[in-house]
């Protein structure tokens, strides 16, 4: 099964503070191990950096030299696929951002969620089940958090 990671779980495996550090840690740890087949998007990435370097998103942010390091290994890492939106991407995410009318960060898991479509991903593991379900019906997803899924 491919399984897309979203932002959150890569936070709360890297964040000390986070009390799911512990399941999302081990998310990526059987990612690396080959156990599940994860996939992340550059996206994920960029948002990934941009709040754990954030004193105003985590309580304990990491240095940007640190954080760039983590990304580009995560990146780099051959246990981890990468999921690359095409070339047509941004027209499709344009077309549902005029029918569900998207404002604002909406567009990012417009972005995610086409991704995932154009690279034939199973699910997308992220806490923010609710927000996909509502618009993104050609895609699962699961919070492996606490198990809620659609």
């Amino acid at each position: 099964m491919k399984i897309l990671l979203d932002t959150n779980i890569l936070v709360h495996a890297y964040n000390k503070s986070s009390s799911y550090q512990d399941k999302a840690g081990n998310l990526i740890r059987e990612a690396l191990r080959g156990e599940i087949e994860a996939y992340v998007a550059p996206q994920v990435l960029y948002e990934f950096f941009a709040i754990v370097t954030n004193s105003k998103k985590v309580e304990y942010p990491m240095k940007v030299d640190e954080a760039a390091d983590l990304c580009a290994a995560l990146w780099e890492c051959r246990e981890i696929e990468k999921a690359n939106p095409t070339l047509l991407a941004p027209k499709e995410v344009f077309k549902f951002a005029k029918e569900l009318k998207l404002s604002r960060g909406e567009i990012f898991d417009c972005v995610l969620a086409v991704t995932a479509k154009e690279n034939k991903i199973d699910v997308i593991y992220t806490e923010n089940v609710e927000d996909f379900n509502k618009n993104y019906h050609f895609i699962k997803t699961l919070n492996p958090l606490t198990k809620r899924s659609h």
